[in-house]
């Protein structure tokens, strides 16, 4: 029998002696005796196949070989159903073992009634078509039978094909033959794959239709392979080989070897790894309340997994990563290394600066991953879908890329609906997303229910509450660490405060210091004049800043705009300020009158028919007037005589009322100024006055 691997199922069908007889116990032995076990997909979820010891395999060959010789059926010498395939079990091994049983009944047979080879073999054969032999025995016949052979009605193999077993048996093939592939290169594969191994990844019949127009052009229509034979060619082509070109060296790490990293040996501190992740759903913007995604940056242990500091911001920025790691040093200590990638947020002079950078400050060793190699840091980008991505589907606001398009464009609608009527109306419209406020403490809570879950790459304990084997989870493998004597490098919040200060170096002049782009002055630094200090500066308070000497020791606080003082007395510029005021105040009133005006088409000036201005050179006002609010005709000439508005404010009211209540056709000038003359403030007055 060949040595394959079984399940803890299929050991204890066999009923072994050497083996206990529970589950429980046969796990329990394994374990012990550290079984080789690989873990294979199936219903229900992931078990373990194993390979037996050397000691089990003998056990499991006298088996069957006392099953034969008395005629008993075993179980595991059956032919294995499709179900039972995970145990990697092929047809060619099980015919093997069938083969190999026979040839132990035939030998049997031969030993107890001394006949030859030939003649056990048809008693064998009899037996089984009499009935008399075991089920087992008949499966194995069966199974032994070669199926390229003749027909047979019962499915049994002749005497001719049991006496070939031993044959077989000497040339070691007791398995049937398998069809070696034709591992010959064809001459049209190298053009061929030219056209398939390319990065746009067309399907092989596209490429195929190109390969042919190129190779009759070249080749002429001699040895044109069909499409099946290149189909069958690319499928003997290995998986590497097969998508090289198709894919780029990133995506082909997929399919590479890669290394698993051990981290047994490490203590919680050891490593903390960091990445930036851009949350798949939309809250409300702290500042203006627009839908947005903010960026959480999260920091994890590697040695116990544990989610140990976070951040949230508008933007990846090193100040979030700085806030970040302020959180993971205050709560779980300072780490020996601190592994990232290649981004800004971590690669800038505020962290890596020998004098003024946080890194040579706090004492940690910065470690970058190479560029474009997610794989190396996988402890990280897994921890995004185990947090964040999972927590962004529980939110009405998630856009992420498996959402579905409708559904993603009903919520977008909602959302953005939602900000208009609230900037229109004023009132509070019903917002369907998270505020800042409720966004941060959904965070707080979603880091610390995965640090309270089972990670299955911890080791496994015994759930006290359940008493079921699980793994642990990430704070009790802290825990269990702080336990066994471990103390985190911790730090307390005074302490804190100065460290988590950005510094950068500037130069003193005159007792003055320019930070970012504001100044700062103490009269402690007249002695540094020239000298350059680091200065430590609060993003969130910029009214001092903290000046330090090359050594570190605290100075002084240096207090923003601190030398200032006002040019002239406050009173004397108020009083300016207020003439300024009025003047500008009586402008706008005239400009707002001047508007009014124009709005409800009052005349600026009332003029009479005989004043001339002077700059006019003697022309009629009352005629410019005219011609002014005339509508336009063929020439002036016709336009004056046909339709004229006089000058006096009575007068077109008056003209307004004939021509409302008269019977002849209007012009289309006339019908104009009706219109127009009725909608001015001139018309409503007057109207109103001798209503």
């Amino acid at each position: 029998m060949n040595s394959t691997r079984y399940s803890a199922t299929d050991l204890l069908a066999l009923k072994l002696a050497v083996l206990p007889g529970s589950k429980v116990a046969l796990l329990a032995r394994a374990d012990k005796e550290l079984w080789p076990y690989q873990e294979v997909s199936g219903r229900g979820g992931k078990r373990r196949v194993y390979t037996p010891p050397a000691y089990v395999v003998e056990a499991m060959q006298q088996a069957q070989v006392n099953s034969l010789l008395t005629q008993q059926v075993a179980p595991a010498l059956t032919p294995a159903p499709a179900a039972t395939s995970q145990a990697e079990t092929t047809a060619q091994s099980l015919c093997a073992d069938a083969r190999l049983g026979v040839l132990q009944v035939l030998q049997s047979l031969m030993q107890r009634t001394g006949y030859p080879m030939k003649k056990a073999a048809a008693l064998l054969l009899d037996m089984a078509r009499l009935g008399t032999a075991s089920e087992q025995l008949q499966a194995m016949l069966k199974l032994a039978r070669n199926e390229r052979g003749r027909p047979s009605a019962d499915g049994l193999p002749s005497v001719r094909s049991l006496l070939r077993l031993a044959e077989y048996q000497q040339q070691g093939r007791l398995a049937p033959a398998q069809r070696q592939p034709q591992l010959t290169v064809p001459p049209w594969a190298a053009s061929f794959m030219r056209h398939y191994q390319r990065p746009e990844k067309p399907t092989l019949e596209h490429a195929y239709r190109q390969f042919a127009v190129q190779w009759q052009a070249e080749q002429g229509q001699a040895d044109l392979p069909s499409v099946w034979q290149v189909r069958r060619f690319v499928s003997k082509v290995g998986e590497i080989s097969r998508h090289s070109g198709r894919m780029g060296e990133r995506e082909l790490k997929t399919l590479k070897p890669f290394i698993r990293r051990s981290f047994a040996d490490l203590l919680p501190g050891d490593i903390y790894s960091a990445d930036g992740h851009t949350f798949d759903a939309e809250v409300q913007h702290p500042l203006h309340g627009r839908p947005f995604r903010p960026e959480i940056t999260t920091l994890v242990d590697i040695a116990t997994r544990k989610a140990v500091g976070w951040s949230v911001g508008l933007a990846e920025s090193a100040l979030v990563v700085l806030d970040a790691l302020r959180d993971a040093c205050l709560k779980h200590g300072i780490p020996a290394v601190f592994y990232v990638d290649n981004g800004s947020g971590y690669k800038n002079q505020m962290m890596l600066d020998s004098a003024t950078g946080f890194m040579a400050r706090l004492g940690i060793e910065m470690i970058n991953s190479l560029p474009y190699n997610s794989q190396a840091r996988g402890v990280i980008e897994r921890l995004h879908h185990s947090i964040w991505v999972k927590a962004a589907k529980t939110l009405p606001g998630y856009v992420g890329r498996d959402m579905d398009k409708q559904a993603r464009q009903s919520s977008f609608k909602i959302t953005r609906q939602a900000i208009r009527q609230s900037g229109t109306s004023g009132s509070a419209a019903a917002m369907p997303l998270l505020g800042w406020g409720d966004f941060v403490q959904f965070c707080e809570q979603q880091v610390a229910d995965y640090n309270a879950r089972p990670h299955r790459s911890l080791p496994r304990i015994t759930d006290p509450a359940t008493g079921r084997r699980r793994h642990m989870s990430p704070d009790e493998q802290w825990a269990i660490h702080v336990a066994q004597g471990f103390v985190p490098h911790s730090i307390s919040d005074d302490e804190a405060r100065p460290l988590f200060r950005p510094q950068l170096l500037r130069t003193v002049r005159r007792c003055e210091i320019e930070l970012l782009g504001q100044r700062y002055f103490a009269r402690a630094l007249e002695e540094h004049h020239g000298e350059q200090l680091h200065v430590g500066y609060d993003i969130h308070d910029p009214s001092r800043v903290w000046v330090y000497d090359a050594a570190g020791h605290f100075l002084c606080h240096a207090e923003l705009d601190g030398n200032q003082r006002d040019y002239l007395p406050r009173s004397l510029l108020q009083q300016a300020r207020d003439k300024r005021a009025q003047g500008r105040e009586r402008r706008l009133q005239n400009q707002l009158q001047e508007v009014r005006a124009e709005r409800y088409g009052q005349p600026a000036l009332t003029l009479q028919a005989d004043e001339v201005l002077p700059g006019l050179r003697g022309q009629d006002i009352a005629g410019a007037f005219e011609r002014l609010h005339s509508s336009p005709a063929s020439t002036p000439t016709a336009k004056a005589d046909e339709f004229a508005v006089p000058a006096d404010p009575q007068q077109r009211l008056q003209l307004h009322r004939q021509l409302t209540a008269s019977a002849t056709p209007l012009s289309p000038q006339q019908q104009r100024w009706l219109v127009s003359y009725a909608k001015s403030h001139e018309y409503k007055v007057l109207h109103q006055k001798t209503a």
